[in-house]
């Protein structure tokens, strides 16, 4: 049995007293690829952000790399790009510039960055597919080219686990698919990845085991159901598929209302960590 990256027991959490997530128990295994997946409102951003330390757990327990929250604390094996955030922050920079900004906690404190540090930023930009746009200032990027740029900057650390909410939300396929791609080289290199997802996509071949959450609860934990390994933009696991209760998410080809746009060039949508 692999060593368990994530362990989580019994765990509920609330926000503002009212129960968000409801004693789930689930784990994610060293070299692992798992999705958090369901409606939204199931439950599945809480659970992540309670993951990594953001929000504190009602009752139970989360464990990473085997030491509880309360006693873990090397974050630099930890690479969490939160959902619908922006590259750009209003500051001028460029992509190298920001992805450097993910080597800040592998280097001693007024430092330069040794040639390990820039190694490793190239690295990461070439693993996003950025090289080309390297010198560029991260407000010419479009919104799927800014995520990607996120991702490398997590990536830069070099963490054991990378954590990401809703990568492909607000993104054409054609972004999509460079993600896609991105994360298949992480994964080749033996390291972990907790995953939110509305819907597969074409990361769908990627991921080993789907987690589906309803209400707050898990109502489906193993392998990922064949009907999500469609046409990868509109696969999508639902639910639906395990509960008939309100909320599930549509089908492949079924109308819905998504939060985000489809356009790339629509907006900002990266992340920041």
């Amino acid at each position: 049995m692999s060593e368990r990256v994530v362990d989580v027991r019994g765990v509920t959490v609330e926000l503002g007293e009212r129960p968000v997530v409801h004693d789930v128990d689930f784990h994610v295994g060293a070299g692992e690829v798992v999705t958090l997946l369901g409606a939204n409102g199931s439950g599945k951003s809480t659970l992540v952000r309670a993951i990594v330390g953001l929000i504190p757990v009602a009752s139970g327990e989360i464990s990473l790399f085997g030491e509880t929250l309360r006693s873990f604390h090397d974050w630099r094996r930890v690479g969490y790009v939160p959902q619908r955030t922006t590259a750009a922050g209003g500051v001028p920079a460029t992509v190298r510039e920001v992805v450097s900004s993910g080597r800040l906690a592998q280097r001693r404190p007024f430092l330069p960055a040794s040639r390990a540090d820039r190694a490793a930023v190239e690295r990461a930009i070439e693993l996003v597919g950025l090289t080309d746009r390297a010198g560029d200032g991260i407000h010419t990027l479009s919104g799927g080219q800014q995520q990607r740029v996120l991702i490398a900057r997590a990536a830069a650390g070099d963490p054991d686990i990378l954590v990401l909410d809703e990568p492909n939300a607000g993104v054409d396929r054609r972004s999509q698919e460079a993600f896609a791609r991105s994360l298949r080289t992480f994964v080749a290199s033996g390291r972990t990845v907790l995953l939110v997802l509305h819907e597969m996509g074409p990361l769908a071949p990627l991921v080993n085991r789907g987690v589906v959450l309803d209400g707050g609860r898990i109502v489906h934990d193993g392998p990922v159901p064949a009907s999500a390994h469609g046409h990868p933009t509109t696969a999508t696991v639902h639910a639906g598929a395990y509960t008939h209760g309100p909320g599930r998410v549509p089908a492949a080809g079924e109308p819905h209302d998504h939060p985000h746009g489809d356009d790339e060039e629509a907006g900002p949508f990266g992340w920041n960590s």
